[in-house]
């Protein structure tokens, strides 16, 4: 059974089938195949403008061909589920009947995307289960990744979101300045503070500005700085003293819809000098966080293509190369977006092997760090490609 319907507002489908037409750098593609169960795929989610209140709990497929208007499959109890969308609906009860539908409207299709990445290479856009690949190779069709097309439409900034992210970067900057000058405060007035307590400093101070993030930030000293992700609590946090290395990541957003993500991580001594181990290992960091930036800024001035293992490298070679590559144990950068961590290219070769391009209108961070038993130096920058240009 099919039924007709215009539908509620969605995305430009014009803009996905060119995108489509365009290929995907190995010839063009016969369409793109979105699909979700429950929530499983949040990117289909997302690019689809799911409506956060709509029912669905039942398998649905969203086919939207290179040429021609794309096709709906929904079962029969929520039928409206895909009627925000343009296209044709196709309703199924029974598994048989799906299967059916689904080899109908990919017939001929030959390369179809989907939010899977061989070998799972590429995890932030593997979100197809095996049995649904298999499924849906069944009708005929190659799968191949959607891994460039998702960024595309989920990484590249709007105007407004490049202005938000540049306001979110200004913000954060300041706010390394305050923090560290409440740090110097309250030590010098001999003030007992934590980790902890700084966090909450800086969550006031966003908020008191108007941000939001989806995390509390990073509030580390010394052995503590050496585990990347650590995060203190009020039950766990260690006291802020003279003498000791503190590092403090932070990430925020304007709390307005869509706004675009910013975020860095400086280190410093509380204390009048710095150890030479530590200003080593710092140089070293900077260095790597350099070498990358220069990279990219160098490809995209010449218009040649750039990778994001290829700028995970750049970084990694310095640090290897200085006998410390073991203690660099995570990727050299992230998308940045309306998420912190976006669709977009991420810059890495060590977690995975991210063989998408670095594309115009996307922003990510560049974080090279050094991760020791007794400390941790981490820098963090954020750049923006715009045109022929990459921003710091």
């Amino acid at each position: 059974m099919t039924t007709e319907s215009d539908g509620l507002p969605g995305p430009d489908v014009a803009a996905i089938q060119s995108a489509l037409t365009a290929g995907d750098g190995s010839g063009s593609l016969g369409g793109w195949l979105f699909y979700d169960f429950r929530g499983l795929d949040p990117i289909s989610l997302s690019i689809l403008r799911f409506p956060p209140d709509k029912i669905a709990t039942r398998r649905w497929f969203y086919f939207v061909p290179a040429s021609g208007p794309p096709s709906r499959i929904c079962h029969r109890i929520e039928a409206d589920a895909l009627d925000h969308l343009p296209g044709r609906t196709h309703l199924y009860s029974g598994w048989k009947e799906l299967a059916a539908h689904l080899a109908s409207i990919l017939r001929g299709a030959g390369r179809v995307a989907m939010q899977y990445s061989p070998g799972n290479a590429i995890p932030y856009v593997s979100r197809v289960d095996a049995g649904t690949f298999e499924m849906v190779s069944a009708c005929g069709v190659q799968v191949v990744t959607s891994a460039d097309l998702v960024q595309t439409f989920e990484a590249v900034m709007t105007d407004d979101q490049v202005a938000t992210h540049q306001e979110a970067a200004r913000m954060l900057r300041e706010a390394v300045d305050l923090t560290f000058n409440e740090v110097r405060r309250r030590v010098t007035a001999g003030a007992p503070t934590t980790e902890h307590d700084i966090q909450l400093f800086l969550m006031d101070l966003f908020a008191s500005r108007g941000f939001v993030a989806d995390h509390p930030p990073i509030v580390a000293v010394n052995q503590h700085a050496g585990q990347p992700h650590y995060a203190p609590s009020a039950s766990s946090s260690s006291p802020i003293r003279r003498g000791d290395l503190i590092l403090i990541d932070i990430w925020a957003k304007k709390k307005i819809h869509g706004a675009g993500y910013a975020d860095i991580t400086w280190t410093a001594m509380v204390d009048s000098r710095v150890p030479a181990r530590h200003r080593e290992i710092f140089k070293i960091v900077c260095a790597a966080r350099d070498a990358a930036a220069r990279f990219v800024q160098e490809a995209i001035a010449a218009g040649r293509p750039v990778k994001g293992w290829e700028v995970d490298d750049a970084a990694r070679q310095v640090i290897a190369a200085s006998g410390y590559g073991d203690q660099f144990t995570h990727r050299t950068g992230h998308n940045l977006g309306y998420e912190v961590h976006g669709n977009g290219a991420h810059l890495d070769h060590l977690e995975t092997i991210d063989e998408r391009r670095i594309i115009p209108r996307t922003a990510f961070t560049i974080e090279p760090g050094i991760y020791l038993p007794e400390f941790g130096i981490r820098s963090e920058i954020n750049l923006y490609v715009a045109g022929r240009e990459a921003v710091i």
